[in-house]
């Protein structure tokens, strides 16, 4: 039987643990729509990395999900809902960003303290290969189902490059400096959050 005591501090953990979820979620949406206007600017991706590397694969899925679920229904440049494909390869990409993340978790906190510029590598790579997989996806679920060919997909994969440059420039250098302070400061301050049943 639990004490008081043990209730108390579950009880409290648990409203800890809603409350970092909430705070990740709209910083998600906060930053979303800040960014909105300034094309291939965007800060969604490296708050979904770390909400799956500071919270853990189950909340950060949701908040990958749910942010990105809102941002991109309720879009100022319009609705996902008129592309359903394109909605769910939004989701399927934010999806693998928050796993990720939560990867990161087994390896990155002891790489930071004794390899810090390998841990900058390794969240500039990151950055780099999750922009390519979002664009990727997102340019294969609209060009497919809207009837291009297979050499025309690859087509519109090639010529969306300088479009997509500067975005996946953006996200590596995000990564790559954001990350590592973000982490040094947690892993000083906070260990809680890396701690495998936080």
């Amino acid at each position: 039987m639990k004490t008081p005591q043990q209730t108390t501090k579950q009880t409290l953990k648990k409203n800890r643990k809603i409350a970092e979820t909430g705070i990740f979620l709209a910083l998600f949406l906060g930053l979303a729509y800040a960014f909105a206007y300034i094309p291939n600017l965007e800060y969604i991706t490296v708050i979904t990395f770390l909400s799956g590397l500071l919270l853990g694969w189950k909340r950060g899925l949701f908040v990958a999900i749910i942010g990105e679920a809102i941002f991109s229904i309720a879009n100022p440049f319009g609705s996902s809902l008129a592309f359903p494909m394109l909605l769910m390869a939004q989701l399927i990409s934010f999806a693998l960003i928050a796993i990720t993340g939560a990867s990161y978790r087994s390896f990155i906190p002891q790489v930071i303290e004794k390899k810090p510029w390998l841990a900058v590598f390794f969240f500039g790579l990151a950055g780099f290969l999750l922009t390519v997989s979002y664009n990727v996806i997102t340019t294969i679920f609209f060009t497919i189902p809207s009837g291009f060919t297979f050499e025309q997909t690859i087509a519109s994969i090639v010529s969306g490059i300088p479009f997509y440059l500067i975005n996946m420039i953006a996200n590596t250098i995000s990564f790559a400096v954001i990350l590592p302070i973000v982490l040094r400061y947690v892993n000083k301050n906070y260990p809680h959050y890396l701690e495998k049943n936080a």
